[in-house]
């Protein structure tokens, strides 16, 4: 009684094996018709959003994106250590005392500016107000 068991499932799956195999065979063309088709339909809506306003904005997005993220060049760099240089040599000569009221606000904002951004950032990267997560 097994083995007519046995000798059936083997022709069950040999007949189906056998049969999936025609039928793929049979709607191959259709499938790669439909592919094609696809593909098509995707390059024209690529074209199309390639060519709209938000594909417009996030190339500019992306120039300014590696514009301020690279790292700094070196002619970037010798111009820091020339500034540098110079406020060292103001603090030093005592320049800063011939500064007006205005001069001496506008410097003093461009340094709170420069300390929230940097503290903002810490706050970002440690991803909570107070403290570290331990």
């Amino acid at each position: 009684m097994a083995t007519v068991s046995n000798k059936f499932s083997n022709y069950f799956l040999r007949f189906r094996t056998m049969l999936f195999h025609e039928l793929s065979h049979a709607y191959k063309p259709k499938l790669n018709q439909s592919k094609d088709e696809l593909y098509e339909l995707i390059r024209e809506k690529s074209a199309k959003a390639l060519q709209s306003e938000l594909a417009r904005k996030l190339r500019v997005a992306k120039d300014y994106y590696k514009l301020e993220m690279s790292p700094p060049r070196m002619d970037e760099m010798k111009r820091l250590q020339e500034d540098l240089a110079l406020t060292k040599a103001f603090i030093k000569n005592n320049c800063y005392k011939n500064l007006t009221v205005r001069q001496a606000w506008l410097l003093f904002l461009i340094g709170t500016e420069v300390g929230l951004w940097f503290f903002l950032g810490e706050t970002i990267g440690k991803m909570h107000l107070v403290g570290y997560k331990v």
